[in-house]
């Protein structure tokens, strides 16, 4: 019998899956929303797609909305999208400029500074008029941490700090020789999967189904053959989780439908990276696809119980995207499938888990020991926090 993702470790087990309730019931999500989503760092994008001094990008989770923004000296803040007079929303398009770094309220027109957010103007209120105090007034922020390119955000003041919580540089060091600090988004992609958000999550843990709905991602990679596993001594945290890699099927020379070269690869690769693709997994919503010529990122953000947004972008070599004839369309079109057939898979997953027939849920399998560790951790946070 031939070895799925190259066999599973000791303790993987027969087990249920979390019940069919925790993946609709509204007060379920509000209370992962505030112990999960709230407290712990957020893939908000690259660096690059906020190059220049007022540029700002918006991320949507669930409810709630914040402006990631470049200031005047390079830094990268982010806030609520909300006025602290009488909450409004002050950006209402996902990317944009701040001209001179103001954020102007389309209600009343007070005004933020893009690089501290403090209240700059409120018209017709003087800084004599009793009882305000314009520094009271300041938009609400958030942290904001920035590694290897990738921008990450915490609404949890008194959370560890990104070095803390992913355990950097050690943990990343696998994934240095991609170089991902220079690489720039070629392409991104937005989908709307009516599924929730863990549905999604645990798809990306478990390559079980990658046989039976990913014909071009098995043809690459296929799913039979032994997973190339990471180091024991590369460390992990409770967000970081190293996936290993997958060998490319002999007749491929590249990740993608045909198999065949567009671009070279990227510099300092070894021999053998050059035939596999990596893949790193970041609980709660991200995953990275780091292949020879291009890495893939993926990330999930809950809009309600029953519904996701996915986030995908496709990074490449700047010097590739620079030349008037650059190829990319085998890197996007490959994901692109790859990721509508695994959406298409959560939606129906979404029906079945609304069924009274799965109101204790399901069975995971020792061949889903990554969806049960997945679960433990949400488990574990929505006990602990």
């Amino acid at each position: 019998m031939k070895s799925i993702e190259g066999g599973f470790p000791s303790y993987a087990k027969f087990e249920p899956t979390s019940p069919g309730s925790d993946y609709y019931d509204p007060n379920h999500f509000h209370e992962e929303l505030e112990k999960i989503w709230f407290k712990t760092w957020l893939l908000a994008g690259r660096e690059e797609e906020i190059p220049n001094s007022g540029d700002y990008k918006t991320v949507q989770v669930a409810h709630e909305n914040f402006i990631v923004t470049r200031a005047s000296d390079g830094e990268i803040n982010t806030y609520y999208n909300v006025c602290r007079h009488r909450g409004s929303r002050l950006c209402t398009t996902e990317a944009g400029n701040f001209p001179r770094g103001r954020i102007i309220c389309p209600y009343h027109s007070w005004m933020y500074s893009g690089d501290t957010g403090e209240l700059t103007k409120a018209p017709n209120i003087s800084d004599e008029d009793e009882g305000f105090d314009r520094s009271e007034h300041s938009l609400a922020s958030i942290r904001t941490e920035t590694w290897d390119g990738f921008i990450w955000i915490n609404a949890d003041p008194d959370a560890p700090t990104l070095h803390e919580s992913f355990n950097l540089p050690e943990s990343w060091s696998i994934y240095e020789q991609y170089q991902m600090h220079r690489l720039k988004v070629g392409k991104t992609g937005t989908y709307n999967v009516k599924a929730n958000w863990k549905l999604l999550m645990d798809n990306a843990e478990e390559c079980y189904h990658c046989g039976t709905i990913h014909p071009e991602l098995s043809k690459a990679t296929p799913p039979m053959q032994p997973r190339q596993w990471v180091d024991a001594e590369v460390p992990e945290t409770k967000v970081i989780k190293h996936v290993g890699s997958m060998g490319l099927n002999p007749g491929f020379e590249r990740v993608n439908v045909d198999g065949k070269a567009y671009r070279p690869v990227f510099p300092g690769l070894s021999e053998e990276d050059q035939r596999k693709i990596a893949y790193l997994h970041i609980f709660p919503h991200s995953y990275l696809c780091m292949a020879s010529d291009y890495v893939f990122v993926a990330a999930i953000f809950p809009v309600s119980a029953e519904e996701s947004i996915v986030k995908g972008y496709w990074l490449f070599d700047p010097d590739v995207l620079e030349k008037e004839d650059a190829y990319l369309d085998d890197a996007i079109e490959f994901w692109d499938v790859t990721c509508q057939e695994d959406w298409e898979a959560c939606a129906l997953a979404q029906l079945g888990n609304q069924s009274r027939s799965y109101k204790d849920g399901g069975t995971l399998t020792p061949i889903d020991w990554r969806v049960a560790n997945f679960k433990k951790y949400v488990k574990n946070e929505l006990e602990n926090n």
